[in-house]
């Protein structure tokens, strides 16, 4: 049983591309349906937050926005932010789910019991995953995830 869903940012929440203001600030587009299944999950008494290699206060707001029960940023190991995560929450592997998109996820293969890959995913990712789903990063994922979620459970 799924109780901890853990998400990258860049490339997953978003498609991975980075957009500049005209003052230099990082700007992100994120998808208003993922916000609709984030919070189905929610609802479902799922833990759920990012762990993300990247600082962003658009993410931030994202996740203030949508209730993110953490979001972790400019994290160079995840495995390690996950496994205080695990600690934190009393879970074991198995009920940890990510979803990751790059090999800067590899590492989280090592606190969760399941890993699903965007479509777009890097190969390495990929071969990793349990799981490749059908939607690319930055469209909507989370109604796949959740469909996958209710399927699991």
């Amino acid at each position: 049983m799924i109780r901890l869903v853990i998400t990258d940012c860049d490339g997953v929440l978003t498609d991975g591309r980075l957009h500049y203001g005209s003052d230099g600030e990082k700007l992100k587009v994120f998808n208003v349906k993922d916000g609709t299944a984030i919070k189905a999950i929610k609802a479902m008494g799922i833990k759920f937050g990012v762990v993300s290699g990247r600082s962003s206060m658009a993410l931030q707001k994202r996740a203030d926005e949508l209730g993110f029960d953490f979001c972790h940023m400019g994290v160079n190991h995840k495995a390690d932010v996950i496994r205080a995560l695990r600690h934190d929450y009393q879970l074991e592997i198995n009920e940890v789910l990510y979803i990751g998109d790059d090999v800067n996820d590899c590492s989280a293969r090592e606190e969760c019991g399941l890993l699903y890959a965007v479509n777009d995913a890097a190969e390495e990712f990929k071969e990793m995953a349990d799981t490749t789903l059908e939607t690319k990063g930055g469209h909507a994922v989370f109604k796949e995830v959740l469909k996958k979620i209710h399927e699991h459970q």
